[in-house]
């Protein structure tokens, strides 16, 4: 009954036409971090780390972060910056006696210059990904002693996994969708089984669909089977004996390589 429902939910939106969409994808030369102080060397190392993040972001490929070529880039991030200002992190807490102003970790909020960016990946040769990205609907199935659910996009129950999915896919610049609260169409046993159908029919204008089971072992690690699903792009692969945060992260990577046209799972 079920497998008959969701296979007529998906005919019917077909029917109607319900098209995928994409995202303008905003800030693409603007990367945050965390730093020690105002002051060097870490600001230089704050311009480095984001200028990494922003290299990602507008190639959609996270191993050029360990490029010799990018890495050489981000030897002197000083000539990209555009803007660039600090938040303490610690600005509603009181200075203690035994804590000075300086050593205070402050958000380090980067924006690089888009010429200077531009003229550079040129000339290294790397190709930049069009801002206007297509929407991946994110399915996780999360397996535990105490229960199986599927992650929604707000409430207490994977609240680390959430936070992982969701700020890792802006580092990357992937426009992505997780399931409302109150969404009861998918189930975990849809995503353990690949019911692709069923989230097309639960989300018909997302591009693709990242699916992914995520189990946690005896030790404390986990395991990960994820399966994309999108227009000329159809993978799967695993993971295991992995953080929860190195199984989602590698999800989000992979995914976003293989959309961009850059290497893939």
């Amino acid at each position: 009954m079920r497998a008959w429902f969701h296979g007529l939910l998906a005919l019917l939106l077909t029917v109607a036409g319900a098209p995928a969409h994409a995202k303008v994808v905003r800030d693409l030369y603007r990367a945050q971090t965390v730093v020690t102080g105002t002051e060097e060397p870490e600001r230089t190392r704050g311009f480095r780390d984001t200028l990494l993040t922003v290299v990602t972001k507008l190639t959609g490929n996270a191993k050029l972060a360990n490029e010799p070529r990018i890495l050489a880039l981000a030897g002197t991030p000083h000539r990209l910056v555009e803007t660039f200002e600090y938040e303490d992190r610690m600005k509603d807490i009181p200075v203690h006696d035994e804590q000075g102003t300086r050593e205070r970790p402050h958000y380090l909020r980067v924006t690089f210059s888009k010429a200077a960016i531009d003229d550079a990946l040129q000339r290294l040769g790397i190709k930049a990904w069009p801002p206007d990205r297509p929407v991946i609907a994110v399915w996780l199935g999360i397996d535990t002693p105490a229960g199986q659910f599927v992650l929604v996009d707000s409430g207490p129950a994977g609240y680390g996994q959430r936070a992982v999915i969701t700020e890792t896919a802006e580092k990357l610049g992937l426009p992505i969708e997780l399931p409302g609260a109150s969404h009861a169409i998918v189930t975990f046993d849809d995503i353990a089984g690949i019911r692709v159908d069923a989230m097309r029919a639960a989300a018909p204008r997302a591009h693709g669909h990242l699916i992914g089971r995520l189990t946690v072992r005896t030790d404390g690690y986990w395991d990960i089977a994820w399966s994309l699903h999108a227009p000329n792009a159809s993978k799967r692969w695993t993971l295991t004996h992995v953080t929860f945060d190195q199984a989602l992260k590698q999800g989000l990577v992979n995914t976003t390589a293989t959309l961009s046209g850059s290497t893939g799972p």
